[in-house]
């Protein structure tokens, strides 16, 4: 993947840059060229103290938690101590360790050790060596501009030790050796003068930092791409997975955005429905179906598996995915999908036609009179009850003849009747044929078959096996399942071989429960452009195939299905690739199953809002004896969202002639997009500051405000101002009653104090400010009132 020249242009970032315009590259290093395992930089801290303490270098009574916070505390020491001596704030690790107590560590030893932690767990970002690499070939040097605590060696030996080639870097500027770093514009103004010979305007800078690699290059005249792969805001995924679930799968965390922002080799637009699909793809579908294959392929190394057969219509994109899962491990798998459905072997698994056949005929929801006759392939009695047939069977029992009984009464009869029951038999025989015959022809001995599906209740795979049994084989099938109910069990009990990845029901775990309980759009996405196989039909020349019904699905949809389906193969080839490069501290997907169904959770349990907008439109086509084609999301009358969004969701329990909701959480969150993320986040939180900040942030939003101003001081003050640009808000000026006007600041604002703020109005006319203080609250909004009175722009305080 390294080696490609051209990999870099799949990258949305990167898919601007003309390198005919560029003289020199520059390029950041942390989160741009070089990315990280683990969900913050700071959790490196605490690996490396675990080190320590098997090597002895760390006193026994500082956990690994608690070394994180001293390393943190001794940075911002250092930086501070720093600052006052020289007026900037640059460190490097000797420094920083200086400010650790000597009794609790041997400072040498944890600098080496931090050192060897973030090489260990550091990787290259394929997509910016490919970058570098093409700017070789056409002999335009690139620099490297870090603001660091590590120095130029030290950066060298984390790239060489991770694959680099060196003599790509044509030079390397950090902030921890010039003494300033790159948001005052000073590194880049060093790389000017370095480069005096090349035109500021021939410069390209890329980095992931909007004020150090954007503003920074700006003020020294060089143009620059932001590189937001890694950076999060609160409409990221794995914001919202860490809301729900704490850390999600953190060594492949930045992995996983990498893979979703390859959407460039398909050329769709970022935030476009067709980059949610291929995002959706890489960073939740594709984890879960990894998972699955490795899972699978485990069993089949395990077992001397040599064919598995998925079932269609789920094998389309799983099928796929499992042979180049089996590639990528150096196994030789055959993978031969089976076109089958429930309604494709309900003739075929049947004994005979009696009441408990014909019952469970008459019990499917919404299935029509005509349905009923075609299915049971019975022409002469559809023409008898032609005048019901788009009446659903359930709607007869209303329905009096001129006898008095009902049309349900007469359906009944006519299928306990003999000429029925006698031609059902030949029906189902031909059908057990039929089947027994498309396996033959198609797998060889249909006793043997290992099947694959994503799930729950094994009502399939007990077909098959009656299937077999009733034309006088002996199964010997391997069922392996996504996800298996607790039901099961029984078929356990009566002798069959059923597994699964994760168990849902009793004894299972959450991730199971609710992906058996929500399947709809995870079926639909793994499909292709062909329905569900309705039957076998027997050809001219001997061969049975399967017949599909049609699929009514718009091209768009189609078209984003497979957007989706290219996003899971791009996290494939990703997986691959991290995996080669650090797999001696990585165990592979199958061995954390349930981590790595926690995105595909937190999707089903507590949506985004556009989340739920764009998988709850997507059809979901059922074609059990009845075609039945709904959006996922279908509207509901008014009065079930009365009582709002928990009353809601408790109604969703209700059996499906009540209430028939797919996706009770999508349903919700289109209606109360807030509920669920509030919900999870007070549970999160303990109900702490957190919390409180939301809620006010809540009421900002709904005012319509896009800057604010802040007023606080202290670490709350700090949190709100950081939660605020997380949102989205602009902050131009920060009132701290207990700093100066001058003081610098240390983010994308302005101290300022209130006469100032009254000052100043955005375009509408109108000043926001949130007072972000946790006592005398009312004596600070006093104040603000007080300094904002007679003002004509209209002000909005928004406070806990």
């Amino acid at each position: 993947m390294q080696g490609d020249t051209e990999l870099w242009k799949t990258d949305m970032y990167l898919t601007a840059i003309q390198l005919k315009d560029i003289d020199l590259l520059c390029l950041d290093i942390f989160d741009t060229l070089y990315f990280r395992m683990c969900s913050q930089p700071a959790d490196l801290f605490g690996i490396a103290a675990g080190k320590a303490h098997a090597r002895g270098t760390l006193a026994a009574s500082i956990a690994p938690e608690a070394f994180q916070a001293m390393r943190m505390e001794a940075e911002r020491r250092a930086r501070e101590r720093e600052r006052a001596r020289t007026g900037f704030g640059e460190v490097t690790l000797p420094l920083i360790y200086a400010e650790m107590p000597e009794t609790v560590c041997d400072r040498e030893a944890l600098i080496d050790m931090e050192l060897e932690t973030e090489a260990e767990y550091g990787y290259l970002n394929p997509h910016i060596v490919s970058l570098m690499k093409a700017c070789r070939e056409r002999d335009i040097p690139v620099a490297l501009v870090s603001d660091m605590y590590l120095l130029g060696d030290q950066l060298r030996y984390l790239l060489a030790s991770n694959g680099l080639d060196l003599t790509l870097i044509h030079s390397l500027w950090v902030s921890s050796e010039e003494g300033d770093g790159k948001s005052s514009g000073y590194l880049f103004e060093k790389v000017k003068a370095h480069y005096a010979q090349i035109a500021s305007g021939r410069m390209l800078h890329i980095g992931d930092n909007r004020a150090a690699d954007v503003d920074g290059a700006a003020k020294a005249g060089i143009r620059s791409v932001y590189y937001g792969v890694i950076p999060e805001s609160f409409a990221n995924l794995h914001h919202w997975e860490q809301v729900r679930h704490g850390q999600v799968l953190p060594a492949w965390k930045s992995l996983r955005k990498l893979a979703g922002a390859a959407s460039g080799r398909i050329a769709v637009q970022p935030g476009s429905a067709g980059q949610f699909f291929y995002s959706f793809g890489a960073q939740v579908l594709g984890p879960f179906l990894q998972a699955l294959c490795e899972w699978v392929l485990d069993l089949c190394e395990a077992e001397g598996i040599g064919t598995v057969h998925p079932l269609m219509r789920e094998a389309y994109l799983l099928g796929p995915m499992l042979e180049r899962a089996a590639s990528l491990r150096g196994m030789t798998l055959e993978v031969k999908p089976v076109y089958v459905s429930r309604q494709a072997v309900l003739l075929a698994g049947m004994s005979s036609f009696g009441e408990r056949e014909r019952d469970q005929l008459l019990g499917i929801h919404g299935v029509k009179v005509h349905e009923l006759w075609e299915v049971l392939e019975l022409p002469e009695e559809a023409a008898v009850f032609a005048p019901w047939q788009e009446l659903e069977v359930a709607e007869c029992r209303t329905v009096r003849l001129e006898n008095g009984e009902t049309v349900y009464d007469r359906i009944v009869k006519r299928l306990s009747s003999e000429s029925v029951e006698r031609r059902m038999a030949q029906t189902i025989e031909v059908h057990r044929s039929r089947f027994i015959t498309y396996v033959e022809q198609q797998f060889g001995d249909p006793a043997s078959l290992v099947t694959l599906d994503i799930g729950f209740n094994g009502t399939m795979q007990q077909a098959l096996e009656r299937i077999v049994a009733l034309a006088g084989g002996q199964p010997r099938m391997r069922h392996l399942l996504a996800v298996g109910a607790d039901r099961l069990d029984a078929l356990r009990m009566s002798g069959m071989d059923v597994r699964s990845m994760l168990r849902a029901g009793s004894g299972g775990c959450e991730e199971g429960d609710r992906i058996a309980r929500t399947p709809a759009f995870l079926e639909e996405l793994l499909m292709g452009n062909f329905g569900s196989t309705l039957r076998y039909r027997e050809e001219e020349n001997g061969l049975v195939t399967p017949v599909t019904a049609a699929l009514k699905r718009s091209e768009d949809e189609l078209a984003l299905k497979a957007i989706c389906q290219e996003g899971a193969f791009a996290f494939q080839r990703y997986y691959a690739y991290l995996l080669a490069h650090k797999g001696a501290w990585l165990p592979r997907a199958s061995r954390e199953a349930i981590s790595w169904s926690k995105p595909l959770h937190r999707v089903l349990d507590m949506p985004m809002l556009r989340e739920a907008q764009e998988l709850g439109d997507l059809i979901h086509q059922d074609n059990f004896v009845t075609e039945h084609a709904v959006p996922i999301c279908e509207e509901l009358d008014e009065r079930w969202y009365a009582d709002g969004a928990e009353a809601f969701l408790l109604s969703c329990n209700y059996g499906q002639s009540v209430l028939n909701a797919y996706w009770p959480q999508g349903l919700a969150t289109r209606r109360f997009p807030s509920y669920l993320y509030g919900f999870y986040l007070r549970n999160a939180e303990r109900f702490g500051r957190k919390v409180m900040l939301f809620d006010v942030i809540e009421r900002v939003k709904a005012a319509g405000c896009v800057a604010v101003a802040l007023y606080g001081t202290g670490g709350f003050a700090e949190e709100a101002i950081k939660m605020l640009w997380f949102h989205g808000f602009s902050t131009p000026m920060w009132i701290d009653p207990q700093r100066e006007e001058a003081a610098e600041p240390w983010g994308d604002f302005k101290y300022a104090t209130l006469a100032q703020l009254a000052e100043r109005a955005d375009q509408d006319g109108r000043i926001a400010i949130v007072i972000a203080e946790l006592s005398e609250m009312g004596a600070h909004r006093r104040r603000v009132e007080q300094a904002l009175q007679g003002q004509e722009a209209t002000i909005s305080i928004f406070a806990v």
